[in-house]
């Protein structure tokens, strides 16, 4: 991996914690909390600048994560504009804002892909004979409503579900008809020995180009649908990102999946640089592509694991917070902060324990 690789790994990480951490930053400004340091990074600090509003902006040596340290955050302070003076849902709109800024900036991205590459519908385009689809009667026009009772908005989607069965399983699929009606579809999936993998046949329409060209060839008046179906995809593109990122967390929890599955900061930059060289050999602009592309998965990535209920993360202390707007008392400070720094103790063992996974996968 060339210094370069590194260098924009390096970027695309501190963007993502960029946008976390401003989202805290932000909310925490709107509600009148004083915020002490917005950092990123992590370690001995680098640069520093303090505002005239007294709050120390800096950089710090290790590029592998940020924050935003507020007056009464990790203890009660009883002063005006502190952490600990602001009522629950206010305080929980702090901590809400980090995550939600990581999915704002993956839907932005993925809003932008659409407008400029266009995208996949759930509307079936072409059906091939001789295939498990056209057998079943699947019939172009068709919209897909579910697979196997699992609701579809996305054709990714539609692919991952459909990629779980093998030959001989059932497949069921409910689909509406271009005059409105619902049927249901049971089909089996055929392998295919020229591309080696089990297909069922048949092709989904596209939005029939990018922005651009759908504007020259069709006017303006074609705005409103392709902007709607823009706003549509890039929001189930984000759920179903979400979707998989919550999966993959459960199976590694479970243990369905080993730390071998995980990577951690070097991991990160090594997959993200690896991404922008691959990228290079269909040039500039598939780099960039592939770049962003990572942006949305781990800005994604970030944010959903944020609130799960893990101490030392977001998700942690909105519990907290919730526990306190239900018993209408806080909970023991000693307790909760025994909590989190158990918590954070276990996080910092298995980002030692997934450092040297990523290591051992670079020698």
């Amino acid at each position: 991996m060339t210094a370069i690789s590194i260098i924009i790994a390096i970027l695309v990480f501190g963007i993502i914690v960029l946008v976390h951490e401003w989202g805290h930053f932000i909310v925490a400004r709107r509600v009148g909390v004083i915020v002490q340091e917005f950092a990123i990074g992590m370690g001995p600090k680098l640069i520093g600048h303090t505002s005239k509003k007294g709050t120390l902006y800096s950089l710090r040596l290790l590029p592998i994560g940020g924050y935003c340290k507020m007056l009464g955050e990790d203890e009660a302070v009883d002063e005006e504009g502190s952490y600990s003076s602001k009522s629950v849902p206010a305080r929980m709109a702090i901590v809400a804002a980090g995550p939600l800024m990581n999915f704002v900036l993956a839907f932005v991205i993925l809003l932008f892909f659409c407008g400029i590459y266009g995208y996949t519908t759930t509307y079936v385009n072409e059906v091939e004979a001789d295939y498990p689809a056209a057998a079943a009667g699947l019939e172009s026009g068709d919209r897909f409503l579910s697979i196997n009772g699992h609701r579809v908005h996305l054709f990714n989607k539609i692919s991952y579900l459909l990629s779980e069965y093998q030959e001989g399983d059932t497949v069921t699929a409910v689909v509406e008809k271009p005059d409105g009606t619902k049927k249901e579809l049971e089909f089996k999936p055929k392998y295919d020995e020229a591309q080696g993998r089990y297909r069922m046949g048949f092709s989904a329409k596209t939005s029939g180009g990018n922005l651009s060209d759908v504007l020259k060839s069709e006017g303006i008046g074609a705005l409103p649908s392709y902007l709607g179906g823009m706003i549509s995809n890039s929001f189930w593109t984000l759920c179903f990102d979400v979707e998989l990122t919550v999966r993959g967390f459960v199976q590694l929890i479970t243990g369905q999946v080993g730390a071998d599955a995980v990577a951690g900061p070097i991991g990160i930059v090594t997959i993200i640089g690896d991404s922008y060289e691959q990228g290079l050999a269909y040039g500039f602009t598939t780099a960039l592509y592939n770049v962003f592309s990572m942006i949305v998965l781990l800005s994604v990535n970030l944010g959903a694991l944020n609130l799960f209920p893990i101490p030392a993360l977001d998700g942690s202390r909105l519990v907290f917070h919730a526990i306190e707007g239900i018993r209408r008392k806080p909970v023991n400070p000693k307790v909760e902060n025994a909590i989190y720094m158990i918590g954070f103790v276990l996080l910092m063992i298995l980002m030692v324990v997934i450092a040297f996974s990523d290591i051992r996968k670079l020698l």
